[in-house]
Formats: C-alpha cells, structure tokens, sequence
C-alpha cells in the first residue's frame, strides 16, 4: 500500500478519534474554531510521514509534482475521513447544527452592535441574521451541498500545506 493511503487513512481515524472524544466530552470543544483549526497539526505530522517515506523509497530526486502528490493525497483522505464523520454527525445530532448556526448568529450580532463602519457590509450582516433567525425557527437537516463545497475549498489550502511539505521533504 502506497505511504498517501496508509497515513492518509491512518490520519483519518486518528481526526475521527480526536473529534468524538471532543464531542462526547462537551459539545462546546467541537465547536470552537481554536480546537478545529488545531487538529491541523495532525494533518501536517502525517502528510509529513508520508512524503519522507515516499522520498526514502522513490528519491527526492524527482520532479516537484510527483514528490507533492503523497502529501497532498493524504490531505485529502484526511480530510475526506473529517467531512464525512462531520456530516455522519449532524445528521446523528440536528441540535449540532442549532448550534452552530446560535453561535454565528450571536457573534454576528457582537460585531453588528460594536459597529462596522461600512453600511454594505452591516446590510450584508442584517441579511445573514435574518436568514439564520428564519432558519433557526424552522430547522432542517443538514444538507450535504454546503459540506462537499467547504470539503472541496479545503482542498485549496490542502494542496498549499502539501507543497510546502514536499518542498520541505525535497531540501533536506
């Protein structure tokens, strides 16, 4: 089995394992973005641990695109493993995604209130209130188009983390 499937599916289980026990322990954790965008550095530790064992196997005297790709295979498993838990998880727990929607919604009306000095951008806010009071009113499930689209936008900063881990990989 190639290092990108192994660690990349390795890496998966390990962000499930981290984000359940957050969720059972408090369903706070799960939602705070400093916990969210931390689990990252498991992503670079295993995106890491493949590109050093697809060098050590195939050379660091290849051409970049061929040396980015492991890393960049394991982002994406990983972060295929993450999305789907994520929605698993909502769909298990609709009050998940209450939540979520409370917390942008009080956060956006925090900085509506302190004043943003630019009128388009306090409509833009008073919009996206509405929309979410609305929704919060009459809740649905979570729909899976917003998902695989913040799935797919990830994947942007994925390739970016993974060409800076073979660059890496390549100079030493």
């Amino acid at each position: 089995m190639s290092p990108g499937i192994r660690y990349g599916f390795l890496g998966g289980v390990a962000v499930v394992l981290y984000f359940t026990v957050l969720y059972v322990a408090k369903q706070n954790l799960f939602l705070s973005p400093l916990i969210q965008w931390g689990i990252m550095a498991a992503y670079l530790f295993f995106m890491w641990k493949a590109a050093q064992e697809d060098c050590n196997v195939h050379g660091k005297d290849r051409d970049f695109r061929e040396i980015v790709r492991t890393p960049f295979v394991v982002f994406l498993l990983i972060n295929l493993c993450y999305w789907l838990f994520y929605y698993g998880l909502h769909l298990y727990d609709p009050s998940l995604l209450q939540a979520e929607m409370t917390l942008e919604l009080d956060m956006l009306k925090q900085q509506l209130a302190g004043g943003l000095g630019d009128p388009q951008q306090a409509n833009q806010f008073r919009e996206r209130i509405q929309e979410l009071e609305k929704t919060l009113e009459n809740p649905q499930p979570q729909p899976l188009g917003p998902v695989l689209m913040r799935m797919c936008v990830g994947a942007l900063g994925g390739f970016a983390l993974a060409a800076g881990v073979a660059a890496l990989v390549k100079r030493k």
